[in-house]
């Protein structure tokens, strides 16, 4: 597992919670020396796109209780910049995108929308 993969999951503030057969919802914060904020951007750090996809990813996994390999990230939208140490609500739907199995991405700050996404996977023995 790499660096930035277990920092991620060592910011999760809560246990994952089921809310549906097919949702689940963590909550995370990222302290100011997350490494994900290395370089993005110095004097005003801001959670980079793609650690806001691979914690997505990760949840996804975790739900599946294996790896998934990642194929596409579609209908991307970031609309609040997230920092430092904000309580942050990852939500992944599982579901069926363009025929793969995916799931869609739904991220909260304060019952905002912060950013929404879906991810796809590559297919292993029919699961994701």
């Amino acid at each position: 597992m790499n660096k930035v993969k277990r920092a991620i999951i060592s910011s999760a503030v809560d246990a994952m919670q089921v809310t549906e057969v097919d949702k689940v919802t963590r909550h995370y914060c990222f302290s100011l020396d997350f490494i994900g904020f290395s370089g993005h951007f110095p004097g005003y750090p801001i959670l980079p796109a793609f650690v806001q996809v691979l914690t997505a990813l990760s949840l996804a996994e975790e739900k599946k209780g294996g790896t998934l390999k990642l194929a596409t990230v579609e209908n991307a939208k970031f609309l609040i910049p997230l920092r430092p140490c904000q309580k942050i609500k990852f939500q992944c739907q599982e579901r069926l995108i363009g025929g793969k199995p995916g799931c869609e991405v739904r991220i909260t700050l304060v019952e905002e929308l912060a950013a929404s996404f879906q991810l796809t996977f590559e297919e292993r023995d029919n699961e994701i």
